[in-house]
């Protein structure tokens, strides 16, 4: 366990600066066959006509220059692929030829794993590894599969609404064209490090009202609808609900306790690490990628709502 987080936190460190979706991606996809020394590591996007697609390869399907080669899309519930998508769960195969509906890609491999990028109950896509030993993938596997699932559940989503946005700009640019200037109000939001760094320093310092004074909550989307006199319950109630949603989701369970432990319960991280039968090396690791899912998943919220 201690080896499989000190490995998901090398890989959350790596890609945290990548801001395009398929960059990110494929980087995820080499770093997790590096850490698990896999010959096949692929993932799957959800796309417009409900399919999943491959867009990201490490190994025989990545060719330099060229991207995943002869990049295969299914349809939700075909293959083990599309189970694990229809599923919500991750898919775990010893011998693919038990498998009634296995879809053989480049090459025919016994063992497959399968494990869906899940954000907010929607399946983005599906990080699926195979490899030519049967029985091959154990529990070692799965933990970093799922946690960079985890990782990058809210990361995706963030970048797909970006492509989707970016998708219409030719209509908000004619629109702006035909639009006198004064009708606009421009706001200042916040840039992403310093929306991090507002709602890290809200957590941190929940119950400690005079250290919010100087917080720019006007300048988040998130609250652009709630009185200024207001700002602070409602980002508190955001962060909590935010925290409540990780701790009801199976990937995220451990995280979403240590964040609600931490700073919402006021309890010191020695006395959680014992609680949780941690090193205390450990339970720092956790509360970081912990901090990392919920900045991300709130980063998320805030371009919807700008």
């Amino acid at each position: 366990m201690h080896t499989a987080l000190s490995q998901l936190l090398h890989i959350h460190q790596s890609i945290d600066p990548i801001d395009e979706l398929i960059t990110l991606c494929q980087r995820s996809c080499e770093l997790l066959a590096q850490a698990l020394h896999l010959p096949d590591q692929v993932l799957y996007l959800h796309n417009t006509v409900n399919h999943f697609q491959q867009v990201a390869a490490a190994g025989a399907k990545f060719a330099p220059g060229m991207g995943v080669l002869s990049p295969l899309s299914l349809a939700l519930g075909e293959g083990v692929v599309g189970q694990a998508a229809k599923q919500g769960k991750t898919l775990c195969i010893a011998d693919t030829a038990s498998i009634p509906d296995y879809i053989c890609d480049d090459a025919s491999r016994p063992a497959e794993l399968s494990v869906p990028i899940v954000y907010q109950g929607e399946v983005l896509g599906v990080l699926d590894a195979e490899h030519s030993r049967h029985g091959f993938f154990g529990q070692a596997h799965l933990q970093l599969t799922e946690g960079l699932a985890a990782l990058l559940g809210p990361r995706l989503a963030n970048l797909m609404a970006k492509r989707r946005l970016a998708s219409r700009q030719h209509y908000f640019t004619r629109l702006t064209a035909k639009t006198p200037r004064s009708s606009f109000v421009a706001t200042d939001w916040l840039e992403q490090p310093a929306f991090f760094a507002t709602v890290l320093q809200a957590l941190k310092h929940f119950y400690v009202d005079k250290r919010w004074q100087a917080l720019p909550l006007t300048q988040l989307a998130l609250l652009r609808d709630t009185a200024a006199e207001l700002q602070q319950q409602a980002l508190k109630q955001i962060l909590t609900t935010a925290i409540s949603q990780m701790q009801q989701q199976t990937a995220t369970r451990l995280w979403g306790q240590i964040l609600s432990e931490r700073y919402l319960d006021k309890c010191d991280q020695l006395s959680l690490a014992e609680q949780h039968y941690m090193a205390f090396s450990t339970l720092r690791r956790h509360q970081q990628l912990a901090q990392q899912h919920l900045l991300q998943q709130l980063w998320q919220a805030e371009v919807l709502r700008r």
